[in-house]
């Protein structure tokens, strides 16, 4: 779908972050007998574009832009968004290019050899922000824009992954976590009926249980290997940290008590061991995609991909609301686009990552697919107001009161990533290497401390 279409989209435009400027006044008409002081101001002028909201942007500007598994079924969206950038910023060349499964690998590499883009789609769910910025590899965006520009964003998503206070994030695209249920599997003939699913997540273990005796299917279920010490925090309710931020505390009870609910279904069986660690979340989705599972916990984006690749099991699938845990927030938000620190062009650099997140472009983005927007403008549009056809608009109606409600509680956790990847180790040596579950944590705890001492 082409982006010529945006005028269509003019009385949104409006909302964008103070978007049009004031329109230029005319002088008081002299007396017909003089002529005037100085002349008016041009009638015919072009107004301002109106989404042209970052001031400063450097004229003959060249930025990278990079995003994550949008290519090819999103190009007409992307490029179209682009010549749209182009009209409001023409002194900008952007170089976009698309990063798959190896989009991690492929940006440590480009950072490795400063040679990173100047604008990155990373993933907040799975803690890339907080990442690359703790590692002051990110652009502080609270000191670098206005406060107009700020507040176009639900407040809770522009602080949805502070360092230091600091957000290093635009908020762009967002999830509404769903359980897809597949009823021929899951089915009032084996038991079940989708209107009881589980409403927190410590009652899944005991379903898992009942499904693998009563159909020998076993649990679709992913840890968030790449941040878990949120996964903790939010299933949990564990104190990752010390408020002073001077020494790890995931293995207390609470801790311990997190981690053994998965070391349980492991040791009986009841969950696929490959896509419970993988570090691509779309082993699991293919899982279920292939009709070998009874639920999948996933956005409403992703059930286009159960209808291509499986169209007989689309007729089959509910969707109900994804347990919670015991910290009762639902989650923090999905992706957002950030700036590379040392980019050599920053305000041309805010402006892109800003015009992609911005109210028309994020609205015409959940036309083309089940995702929902980070602003609040974005859902006047009549298009979210309208009773949902397929399973994937299903949460359309509720979506901005959810997504409104998302937020981050982790706190900052020094040495991120190191840190994640001791407790990976931890985690996987309880689960599958009969460490207990006490010991393997408290073994990260006092590897962490050590990186902080």
């Amino acid at each position: 779908m082409k982006f010529r279409k945006f005028l269509a989209l003019a009385m949104v435009a409006g909302l964008a972050v103070g978007a049009c400027t004031p329109a230029a006044s005319t002088s008081p008409s002299a007396p017909a007998s003089q002529p005037p002081a100085s002349a008016p101001p041009a009638t015919d002028a072009p107004p301002a574009h109106p989404e042209a909201v970052i001031d400063g942007v450097e004229d003959g500007a060249e930025i990278g832009l990079w995003t994550f598994f949008l290519s090819p079924t999103f190009d007409d969206y992307i490029k179209g968004t682009i010549e749209r950038f182009n009209e409001a910023y023409p002194g900008v060349t952007v170089n976009w290019e698309d990063h798959q499964a190896t989009f991690q690998e492929d940006l440590n590499n480009a950072f490795n050899a400063d040679i990173a883009p100047d604008v990155i789609n990373l993933s907040v769910s799975e803690g890339w922000v907080s990442d690359y910025a703790t590692r002051e590899l990110l652009l502080n965006l609270d000191d670098a824009v206005d406060q107009s520009i700020k507040d176009v964003y639900f407040p809770g998503l522009w602080a949805q992954q502070l360092v230091d206070g600091k957000n290093y994030q635009f908020p762009w695209y967002q999830g509404i976590a769903v359980e897809l249920i597949n009823t021929q599997i899951y089915s009032e003939a084996n038991g079940f009926t989708v209107e009881d699913f589980p409403t927190a997540i410590e009652d899944l273990p005991a379903l898992c249980a009942e499904i693998k005796t009563k159909t020998n299917t076993l649990c679709d279920i992913r840890l968030t290997v790449n941040d878990l010490l949120a996964q903790m925090v939010y299933e949990g309710d564990v104190e990752v940290i010390n408020d002073a931020g001077t020494e790890f505390t995931f293995d207390s009870a609470a801790g311990v008590e997190w981690l053994q609910m998965y070391v349980d279904m492991v040791a009986a069986g009841t969950v696929d061991r490959t896509a419970l660690t993988t570090q691509d979340d779309r082993v699991a989705l293919e899982l279920f995609t292939s009709g070998q599972a009874a639920f999948y916990q996933t956005g409403p984006q992703l059930i286009r991909e159960v209808r291509a690749n499986n169209p007989g099991l689309y007729g089959f699938l509910r969707s109900v609301p994804a347990p919670v845990g015991k910290s009762g927030v639902v989650g923090k938000g999905l992706m957002g686009m950030s700036v590379k620190g040392d980019t050599q062009y920053p305000r041309a650099a805010i402006a892109l990552a800003q015009f992609f997140t911005n109210p028309i472009s994020m609205l015409e983005f959940a036309k083309i697919v089940s995702v929902y927007p980070s602003t609040p403008a974005s859902y006047d549009d009549p298009f979210f107001s309208a009773d949902p056809v397929a399973i994937e608009d299903s949460a359309k109606p509720i979506a901005k009161d959810i997504v409104s409600r998302l937020a981050d509680i982790v706190p900052t956790i020094p040495e991120k990533q190191q840190v994640n990847e001791i407790v990976r180790q931890a985690v996987e040596s309880a689960l599958f290497n009969n460490v207990p579950a006490q010991q393997a944590l408290s073994d990260a705890v006092q590897q962490a401390n050590d990186l902080i001492d």
